[in-house]
This record gives C-alpha cells, sequence and structure tokens, in this order.
C-alpha cells in the first residue's frame, strides 16, 4: 500500500479529508467504500471494488465526497457546486436567490451565477420611478453573503460570476474586481465574460456591437473596442475569463430540452450547467497506471484503466442517490439528466513518468489515444448501468428524445455500436466527462500535478493556513520529481522533463484542445503567461483559443495583481519600525484606564476586559496591562495566559497594534454578531 510520502500530504489529509473514526488511510478508503456502496444489492462486492479502487489514490473522488462520507457530518453535500437559479430582475428575486446561495455555502457547495437577467444601471423602474443601480452592484450582497458563510467557519467560498458580453453593463462587470466603481473590489467572485459567435465575427470584421437588455438596444460600440478592453483586462488582472456560450450549447447533450440550456458554469469552469444543475466530480490519477515509470519500457497500463471506469462511473452515480441537497431544486434537476463529470489528475506527472514532454506531439498523439479510450470506455460503462439500473429519466421511456441524443453533436462523434446501444437501451447519465482543478486532493495524492496541467514546480515552498488565521510555509516536492529522486539521487534530470515555466502558450493550448475534443462538459485549466510575454502576442492567445474551439479559456499573468502586493509590501517597510524598549517597565502604583464589557452568545456569563495606560515622558498614553474578569471559569486558563502575554507585549513593544491581527481568530464552530451587528469570529476576536 502507497502511504503518505510528503508530510503536507498528511496535514491535507488531517485538515479537510479524515474522518472523526479514521485511524489511518485503510480506514479511510472502506469509510467511503461502504457509504457509496449503500443500496448496492451486492453492496460487500462493490464495496470490495470500490476500495480497490480507492486504495493507493488510484482514484480521487470530489472531495466533498471524501470529507462528506464521515458519518459524523450530517448537514453537508457530497456535491462540489451548483448553480443558481435563474435570478429574477426584482428585488425579491435577487434576494431569493442570495438566500439559496447561502443555503447552498451552508452545507459546502460552490455556486456559480448568471446576473446577464438584470436589468443595466439607470434604468428607469417604473413601480418606484428610480434608476437601477445594475448587475454590478447586486454582486455586492451575493459577495457579503459569500464572506459571511466562510466567516461562520465553513470552507473557503467559491462563486463564479457571469455576464453576457452584450449586456449593456458589460464594461463594468470587466473592471468589478478593479474596485474603480466607487466601491471594494469583489474578493469573492471569479469573474467570466460568456462570449458568443455573433460578437467574435464582429471583432474578427472590425463590426460594430451592440449592447442590449430585453431586445432594447442601449449603446453601439465597436466589438474590436470592447473585445480589447476584456483582453487587456485580463493582462493586467487576470479576469474575468472568458466561456464561449454558443460552443457549449452546440455540444449541449440535452440540447433538445429548453430546460437544459447551458447558462452558466460552476465556480472554476469545468462544469457547464442549466439553471439549478449540480456538480459532481472525480479524478483518476494517472501516475498509478504507469508501468516502468522512468524507463525505456514506460507504458500506460490502459488494460487496467479501461477495467477500472465502469467501477469509477457506478461509484459517482451512486453519490446522486445517496447525497443529500441543500435544496429541492438541485436534487429534481439532478436526478432527472445524472449529470457527473469524470475526468483525470497527474498528467503532467504521467507524462514525464512515461518520458514525455508536455505539450509535444508525442503527448499530444498520446492524448487523443487516452481520451478517446476514456470517452468511449465511460459510455460504454454508463449503457451498461442503463441496462441494470435504467437510463436518466428524460430518455427513459422517450424513443424520440433517445434519436436526439444520439444525434447530439457531441455524441454523434461516439462509434456506432454505442449510438446504437444507447438507442436501444438507453444511458444512465446525460454527461460524464469533465476535468477539474483537483486542487488539494492532488496533494492529499502525494503533491501529484493538478488536473491536466503541467508539472508547477519540481520543488517549492508553499504556503498553509494554520486554524488560528496565521500561516506556516512547507517545502514540497512534486510527485514525479520526488519518485525520480528517490530513483536516481542527484541524477539530472532527462530533456523531455517540463515545468510551467518551461512551456509555451502553444504548450497549454494545443494540449487544452485535444481534451476539449473529447469531453462533454469542459475544462477547468489555466494557461500560464510569462510577465513580459507582449501584449499584442496575448491578444493571439485568446483568439487562438476561440478558433480551436475552446469553451473557456483562462490565463494567468503575474501583472498589477502581483503589482499590487509589491506596493503593499514597501508601503509596510516605509513605516517607522516598531521600537522595542530596553527593559520591561516598572509599574506605577497608580494607573488609569478602561473597562469594557463583552457578552458573547459563545459564553453564559460577561467578559469584563480592561486596559490600563502609561503616560510616556512625551505625555502619550499607550497601554500596559490588560485583565479580564468573569465567571465563566471553564475559560479561566486561557484567559490568564492571553493577559498575561498581551500585558508583556503591552510593556515590550510601543506599538503592539499588530495583535489585533494576530488574534483575530475563527473558532471552528463559527462566531457571533455583536450589538452593532458586526460578525466577530471568536471570542478572542471580540476581546
Amino acid at each position: 500500500m502507497v502511504g503518505f510520502k510528503q508530510p503536507i500530504s498528511e496535514f491535507i489529509w488531517n485538515k479537510k479529508y479524515r474522518g472523526k473514526d479514521d485511524k489511518d488511510l485503510e480506514s479511510y478508503w472502506m469509510r467511503i467504500a461502504k457509504v457509496l456502496s449503500r443500496g448496492e444489492k451486492n453492496k460487500e462486492v462493490w464495496e470490495k471494488r470500490f476500495y480497490n479502487l480507492l486504495e493507493d489514490f488510484k482514484f480521487l473522488p470530489g472531495g466533498r465526497i471524501q470529507a462528506g462520507t464521515d458519518p459524523h457530518k450530517k448537514n453537508v453535500t457530497l456535491f462540489n457546486c451548483f448553480a443558481a437559479s435563474r435570478i429574477d430582475d426584482s428585488i425579491e428575486g435577487i434576494l431569493q436567490v442570495a438566500k439559496e446561495s447561502a443555503i447552498t455555502q451552508k452545507m459546502g457547495g460552490g455556486i456559480g451565477f448568471n446576473f446577464s437577467t438584470i436589468r443595466p444601471r439607470g434604468e428607469i423602474i417604473k413601480t418606484i420611478q428610480s434608476e437601477a443601480s445594475g448587475p454590478v452592484s447586486f454582486m455586492y450582497i451575493y459577495d457579503a453573503v459569500c464572506q459571511t458563510i466562510q466567516s461562520a467557519g465553513n470552507r473557503r467560498g467559491a462563486q463564479m460570476g457571469m455576464l453576457i458580453v452584450n449586456h449593456p453593463d458589460i464594461e463594468e462587470f470587466i473592471t468589478a474586481k478593479e474596485g474603480t466603481h466607487g466601491n471594494k473590489p469583489l474578493t469573492n467572485f471569479n469573474l467570466s465574460v460568456q462570449i458568443t459567435d455573433e460578437f467574435m465575427h464582429a471583432v474578427k470584421n472590425d463590426l460594430d456591437f451592440e449592447l442590449k437588455f430585453n431586445n432594447k438596444v442601449y449603446k453601439k460600440i465597436k466589438a474590436r473596442d470592447l473585445w480589447e478592453k476584456i483582453v487587456r483586462h485580463t493582462y493586467d488582472w487576470a479576469e474575468p475569463g472568458i466561456f464561449n456560450i454558443d460552443i457549449a450549447n452546440y455540444y449541449n447533450n440535452l440540447y433538445f430540452i429548453p430546460e437544459e440550456e447551458i447558462l452558466l458554469t460552476n465556480p472554476c469552469g469545468e462544469i457547464s450547467l442549466p439553471y439549478q444543475g449540480s456538480c459532481l466530480l472525480g479524478s483518476f490519477n494517472l501516475t498509478q497506471y504507469i508501468i516502468n515509470p522512468f524507463k525505456e519500457s514506460a507504458k500506460f497500463d490502459f488494460e487496467k484503466f479501461e477495467k477500472d471506469l465502469p467501477i469509477a462511473l457506478r461509484m459517482l452515480d451512486n453519490v446522486i442517490d445517496i447525497s443529500k441537497y441543500p435544496l429541492e431544486i438541485y436534487e429534481k434537476k439532478e436526478k432527472i439528466s445524472r449529470r457527473i463529470g469524470m475526468g483525470i489528475t497527474g498528467y503532467g506527472d504521467a507524462l514525464v513518468m512515461l518520458g514525455i514532454r508536455y505539450g509535444s506531439s508525442k503527448a499530444l498523439k498520446f492524448t487523443e489515444e487516452f481520451m478517446k479510450k476514456m470517452r468511449d470506455g465511460i459510455y460504454r460503462a454508463s449503457v451498461e448501468l442503463a441496462k441494470e439500473k435504467s437510463p436518466f429519466p428524460y430518455i427513459e421511456d422517450n424513443t424520440e428524445y433517445r434519436k436526439k441524443f444520439v444525434e447530439g453533436n457531441f455524441v454523434k462523434q461516439l462509434p456506432k455500436d454505442i449510438k446504437d446501444d444507447i438507442l436501444k437501451y438507453g444511458i444512465r447519465n446525460a454527461f460524464l466527462l469533465a476535468i477539474a482543478p483537483t486542487g488539494t486532493i492532488s496533494i492529499l495524492a502525494n503533491n501529484i500535478s493538478s488536473g491536466l496541467e503541467p508539472i508547477f514546480s519540481n520543488e517549492y515552498t508553499r504556503k498553509i493556513k494554520l486554524a488560528n488565521g496565521g500561516e506556516t510555509e512547507e517545502t514540497v516536492m512534486d510527485y514525479a520529481y520526488k519518485e525520480w529522486r528517490d530513483s536516481f539521487g542527484d541524477k539530472p534530470l532527462p530533456e523531455y522533463w517540463a515545468t510551467v515555466q518551461d512551456l509555451t502558450v502553444d504548450d497549454h493550448l494545443n494540449t487544452q484542445a485535444v481534451f476539449q475534443k473529447y469531453i462533454d462538459l469542459s475544462i477547468s485549466k489555466t494557461i500560464n503567461i510569462p510577465e513580459d510575454y507582449p501584449y499584442e502576442d496575448f491578444k493571439k492567445v485568446y483568439e487562438k483559443a476561440y478558433d480551436l474551439g475552446l469553451k473557456g479559456v483562462t490565463t494567468f499573468r503575474p501583472g498589477k495583481i502581483k503589482g499590487i502586493l509589491s506596493e503593499k509590501k514597501k508601503e509596510k517597510e516605509e513605516k517607522p519600525k516598531t521600537i522595542i524598549t530596553d527593559k520591561i517597565l516598572s509599574r506605577p502604583s497608580v494607573l488609569h484606564g478602561t473597562t469594557y464589557k463583552l457578552k458573547t452568545p459563545k459564553a453564559k456569563y460577561a467578559f469584563y476586559v480592561t486596559i490600563n495606560d502609561y503616560e510616556l515622558p512625551d505625555g502619550r498614553c499607550v497601554p500596559f496591562e490588560i485583565f479580564i474578569n468573569t465567571k465563566n471559569t471553564e475559560h479561566q486558563s486561557w484567559i490568564t495566559a492571553l493577559t498575561r502575554v498581551m500585558s508583556a507585549v503591552f510593556r515590550k513593544v510601543e506599538d503592539p497594534s499588530f495583535l489585533l491581527e494576530e488574534l483575530w481568530i475563527y473558532e471552528p464552530n463559527g462566531g457571533y454578531f455583536d450589538k452593532d451587528g458586526e460578525y466577530i469570529p471568536s471570542i478572542v476576536a471580540g476581546i
């Protein structure tokens, strides 16, 4: 059995995924297998098969599945993300979806929004004879909801905000995270512009383009000017991303059902969704299918992989029936289409283990072969599952819908025998394939490369957030790099070994394009751009992405975002340094101070916080000591320790204001709201 090979992997397991009763990895995998085999007629058989697939991190169910199958977690969902309802253009409609998003995020789900249905800024609201404030203004409500849920002790919020490119407020939306409209930047959103074929045609032909809402034209602009604004802002700020809504619907397997129109995506963009759609994820760890890694005889074990596909499909399909859903509308939508997103991770590591350079013609040829086998294998497995358990409800008893399904632009590319079987038996799942940014589950699996990304870096320092809000740094090694060093010591890396820094933009684009051909949903992929990359060349990245038929494209170039961080650092360095006194001041017999009453629902009795001041020779008063009195005896030990340490800091450091940040601690069980309505994440933070 493969255990943890790096401390950071075990750290992630303990912090995010380990259940209360999980003694080791074996009991962890068994816990997941047991839960996901519920409802099977031959439960013990499938429990064993699921365990064997999970063992050694061969298959990685989505993070919500790994964490949420802990029986001690009662009110969580096993789905990673959801698509919001349609936002009706009224204050009631806007607040209703905000309420739904709060419930969704409270249960651990990220959420995507399409704000295109909200009337533009300046439009007259006839019922109250007032001007509308536009979709961007209401995004701050959703931003605040996400921040509040996060502050209450839940996982970091994840949100996607989208706006169609012809909306009259599109220019304001493009710069929304910059905070240039009199508001604070939106900090809890990924942003993406929905482009259309009509718009790109206008860009290519230098035509005028209409910005309109409800068929009313508000403004005519040059399409190239708007395109320039989108791309320029992305060059500087790494957002917004771009999502081609027309291509997504062209390849929509349920194109013939109006309620299933693709209108938005989940927060990372790998699942294209209708309103109220759900995001169910799982990824094969490709490194565990490499035979004789780093040797001339290295090869991918297709036979084993194809045998494992039906097991993984069944595992994820079972999640649909056993999971809790934040809202009934999500459950109804999911169970009628049974949409899943099966993907891969460890692709960059797998390539170097096979002796192949990322983005090379050899890599693209391997990817083509691999993804065709995966696509056909997973569709065949879904047909077989439909024979046993019934097809997804839309086509279960509808011969006409089955015909339309196999005539869809994606499904019609499948081999004839699969299409014939769909017509005869149906298929269990309407959608089957997506490639997610596997994030922490890749670190859990001994820090394999994420999703279809290349190796980020062979060895690097990673910041880890601690429970008290602070950070520490951990040096980690990429999985394949560690395997190489363990096997070959200091032997130089071969020429085919490539990390992000070694690759061209075309290496990224061409790789994503090959994957996209075989993916019925979408892909989350970041194209890394060097900081000194010429802007005119950068524009061509997005033009080529469109020409390649990519549904979504996201780039990252260290631009103004990096600049802001640098400026903040510089500003901090220019502040007067904290003066440390030579010795602790002796206490006068009399000091004057202030006592505050702190009442919190986190404790039965109030806390009385007294801060006494010391007058310096120049007349300034500085805090000298702190006392806390309370009848809450269960808190007495840490209160005594806290006040002694704080008092020592007061007497030693001239400017102790850094304590405000250091002691702003989040309690795992959530904080409380004070009398002024401000959210306080813990008793210590209140003090």
